[in-house]
């Protein structure tokens, strides 16, 4: 099996949390009638330019920020609710320190996950979460076993060991 550079698999974070929805990170009840699915609510009512751009194409958006000067950014930025805005300050400066062949591979993994239909998104990431509670002999095993191999595609797959790269090699290898 292949070794996956942690830097990469931390990265592949991004794929699960800047552009998980919006309506999960905040606190306010929901103001009738409910939003269009997987529409994002701004704090002044419907999404933003912005936050309609992070979830229709993020893997285009992080390279957008990374070309854009402070003060655009800024501005852009401050579109986004604060809890969304700190999440993603944070994802993209981890992302930013990475090299552009390990950004290369988080624009893959996010096109990738984007490509999935959304119940097999909610899938990886409810998997993801999963592994990373149990010890790494045990992550090890689940992402070995026969059960995982069938439970999900290969593209899928790929996707949640990125995330687990040491506990997805085999001991003998």
């Amino acid at each position: 099996m292949r070794m996956v550079d942690p830097r990469i698999a931390a990265a592949v974070l991004f794929v699960c949390g800047a552009v998980a929805p919006l309506a999960a990170q905040q606190k306010k009840p929901p103001k009738p009638p409910p939003p269009p699915k997987n529409a994002q609510a701004h704090p002044g009512g419907k999404p933003s330019a912005a936050v309609k751009r992070l979830n229709e194409n993020p893997a285009g958006e992080l390279d957008r920020f990374t070309k854009m000067s402070p003060k655009e950014r800024e501005k852009e930025l401050s579109q986004l609710p604060p809890q969304r805005r700190a999440a993603f300050e944070q994802r993209l400066a981890h992302y930013e320190s990475l090299t552009p062949e390990q950004q290369q591979k988080v624009r893959q993994n996010v096109e990738l996950m984007q490509s999935l239909p959304k119940d097999r998104q909610n899938a990886v990431r409810q998997e993801i979460q999963t592994i990373n509670a149990l010890p790494v002999p045990q992550r090890r095993k689940l992402l070995n076993s026969e059960e995982f191999n069938q439970r999900f595609s290969p593209d899928e797959q790929t996707l949640i060991r990125d995330r687990f790269p040491y506990a997805s090699k085999q001991k003998d290898d």
